[in-house]
């Protein structure tokens, strides 16, 4: 598998110069908001330890998330601004900005089958995560800790 095969959908943030990484629909992926990147990589371990494979899952701390936004607005055109704004999913985007302001990692897990899912989220019930959402052919499904 090459690189560019193995991407994720948030990787396209500083490669791709379209408006598209905030209006895609990104399909099986789980993504995990943690408390911090050890907290990020010990769920990863676990993850992995229960057959999830590691190419497969990715993470981005906080500030890489706020890094990669600010060269994506950076390259915004103004049409796509007023059409980003029409389109995108501007309730999802802040709440991901925000957990990035707050130093939180993500954890990005390709998870294809929508049956698989509830496993990862028994792995992951030990760890320190506050919110979860599922993109799946359906839609998305939040899950959050309170």
């Amino acid at each position: 598998m090459n690189e560019h095969e193995n991407a994720f959908p948030m990787d396209f943030w500083a490669e791709d110069p379209s408006p598209s990484p905030w209006t895609f629909q990104p399909e099986g992926y789980l993504v995990v908001i943690l408390s911090d990147a050890d907290e990020a990589n010990r769920a990863e371990s676990s993850l992995v330890s229960q057959g999830f494979a590691s190419r497969d899952i990715k993470l981005y701390t906080g500030k890489q998330i706020l890094e990669n936004y600010e060269v994506y607005q950076g390259r915004r055109s103004v049409t796509d601004k007023v059409v980003g704004a029409v389109t995108a999913d501007s309730e999802g985007r802040e709440l991901y900005l925000g957990y990035a302001r707050e130093d939180r990692c993500a954890m990005w897990v390709r998870i294809p089958d929508e049956n698989d899912v509830p496993k990862a989220l028994r792995v992951l019930a030990d760890h320190d995560y506050v919110h979860t959402r599922y993109y799946g052919s359906d839609g998305q499904t939040d899950f959050s800790v309170s």
